[in-house]
């Protein structure tokens, strides 16, 4: 098989099993080209073709309700859904996008003439296609109806998520971002866009360990958290570390912890890379023994990710939506479990990568409102400061996908308590 088109085969088997059996894309992109002989270009070549074919599905779905005259299958759509987003995205050869989605279409047994013609008609109408209308059936009901319970616009969430996250770096200090050499757009004063796609490993002072990749709205609640200075702390489902690492980098004493045995192999990595001290925990959140109290506990929960909807644009693409009834009952017994995990005075950062309101100010609500020993503590910044944008009128860290600096950051919600006795 022409290596072009085996290319092409796994991309396809990657996005119809991301859709039929709701696995992770890197889940998917590791499963399909673990054991295939491919160099590293041809690797990256799958991902960036996957991802952006992901990314492009509502647009790409309205162009072929143009062009498709009789309904067709889904696995005709997502094979079709990738050799359009090379042709009308990605600026491949059409010709040869063609031959080779037609090669996949006989193995597949996938109506090979209909993609034929319907690929050439788009190639030759082009210029006149509209590539930015949204097809909105195409957009899941549940994810739909979500957007309007939280008062968002839904035009600005997809314009959003559907364009490439930006590379975002947070320095150990001031001084490391001052001599630094890439070009970029600072956003603090430790902590700045990357202007020039690179491999990670190829910006400057990787080796040297002196940043690490944190997406700029996450990165946001700590650094706005003055109180976290010379503090013992929990981070209790810590990795990949960035909220840990901007701990250390203040000169606290922190234990990383996390369930997940592969998650903790990266954060020693980057431990190890940093120059960090390896204090880590691994076990099951809920289990973290009670006998040592914390002045500071992290809680970034898991959640369903909506926040991050630019980077795992497969949270739109699968079939089932997440289970918010299962999450948010992780996120209430999380939170109980870190509030017994205080000193007195101590404080309690509840994070989450979602926008949603029950993974969010429903949380924060019941937590207070069962907790009376627990008082709100709110974010507090000079209201002149251009990241007075993200603290909402309850004092809480909130932001939907968006942009910032013209660069694409996350959605993320942040809120603090403090234990009273």
């Amino acid at each position: 098989m022409k290596k072009s088109v085996k290319i092409r085969k796994i991309i396809f088997e990657i996005l119809y099993n991301i859709h039929q059996k709701n696995v992770n894309f890197d889940e998917g992109f590791l499963f399909f080209t673990k054991n295939i002989s491919l160099n590293d270009q041809d690797r990256s070549m799958i991902y960036n073709i996957t991802l952006n074919s992901i990314r492009s599905n509502f647009y790409i779905s309205n162009i072929l309700n143009q062009y498709l005259r009789k309904r067709t299958s889904f696995r005709v759509k997502v094979l079709l859904l990738s050799a359009i987003t090379q042709i009308l995205f990605l600026d491949f050869k059409s010709y040869a996008v063609t031959n080779d989605t037609v090669e996949v279409a006989k193995i597949k047994k996938l109506n090979p003439s209909l993609i034929n013609s319907l690929l050439k008609n788009i190639s030759n109408d082009i210029k006149i296609i509209n590539k930015k209308k949204i097809d909105y059936s195409s957009i899941p009901i549940w994810f739909i109806d979500q957007i309007k319970k939280n008062n968002i616009n839904l035009n600005n969430i997809i314009e959003n998520i559907s364009k490439e996250p930006s590379l975002h770096l947070v320095f150990k200090d001031k001084k490391l971002l001052r001599n630094f050499k890439e070009e970029n757009i600072k956003t603090t004063d430790t902590s700045a866009f990357i202007l020039e796609k690179k491999r990670i490993k190829e910006i400057r002072n990787y080796n040297e360990g002196h940043w690490w990749i944190q997406d700029f709205s996450s990165m946001l609640p700590i650094y706005l958290s003055p109180e976290f200075k010379s503090k013992n702390i929990i981070d209790m489902c810590s990795a990949p570390g960035g909220k840990a690492f901007q701990a250390i980098s203040r000169g606290n004493e922190v234990i990383l912890n996390d369930i997940s045995i592969k998650r903790i192999n990266i954060l020693k990595d980057n431990l190890n890379r940093l120059r960090y001290k390896n204090n880590i925990s691994n076990t099951n959140a809920l289990n973290i023994g009670e006998n040592i109290l914390f002045d500071i506990v992290i809680l970034d929960s898991p959640c369903s990710g909506i926040g991050t909807l630019r980077r795992n644009p497969e949270i739109l693409f699968k079939k089932n939506p997440p289970n918010f009834n299962s999450l948010v009952n992780i996120q209430e017994n999380l939170i109980n479990k870190a509030a017994r995990l205080l000193k007195k005075q101590g404080i309690l950062i509840y994070m989450v990568c979602s926008f949603f309101f029950e993974e969010t100010k429903a949380v924060k609500n019941k937590f207070l409102a069962e907790n009376k020993n627990f008082s709100h503590y709110k974010f507090k910044i000079d209201k002149n400061s251009k990241l007075n944008k993200f603290i909402d009128n309850e004092g809480d860290f909130y932001t939907t996908p968006s942009e910032f600096n013209n660069h694409m950051i996350d959605g993320f919600y942040a809120t603090k308590f403090k234990k009273n006795d």
